[in-house]
């Protein structure tokens, strides 16, 4: 059993993710997509056990090792990739054409994601039906 399974991050996820509303404007979209980021700081609001067990930051930053951020992107997109459409997750691009910059702004104020010249993953719950 790997530590993802003992920790029940799956459903974790799914609760978090089943707790963010959606827009005042955008109930006929569906669930919300939220960045990685933005999940890791959720995730990490409400169950707060999981980055001490895993022992990692919420970023990597000027570290160079791997934070929550980085994890549960890697283990998402492995998930989905592995199960498709059987996992109730789900994931899209936002692409950084014509981005110059996107700011996300995490607990305390800290930048969590400063300039991007990269694709930025997107996360929701996998529509039912």
């Amino acid at each position: 059993m790997t530590l993802w399974d003992k920790l029940g991050m799956d459903d974790k996820l799914v609760k978090v993710l089943q707790d963010i509303p959606p827009g005042p404007d955008a109930a006929d979209f569906g669930q919300p997509y939220v960045t990685i980021h933005q999940l890791a700081v959720e995730l990490d609001q409400r169950f707060p056990e999981v980055r001490k067990q895993l022992d990692v930051p919420l970023g990597g930053g000027a570290t160079r090792h791997a934070g929550l951020v980085e994890l549960l992107g890697k283990e998402l997109v492995d998930k989905i990739r592995r199960y498709g459409d059987v996992y109730p997750i789900e994931a899209a691009q936002l692409s950084a054409v014509r981005f110059r910059e996107l700011r996300l702004t995490g607990p305390g104020g800290r930048d969590l994601v400063g300039a991007s010249r990269t694709d930025l993953p997107l996360i929701r719950l996998r529509p039912q039906g």
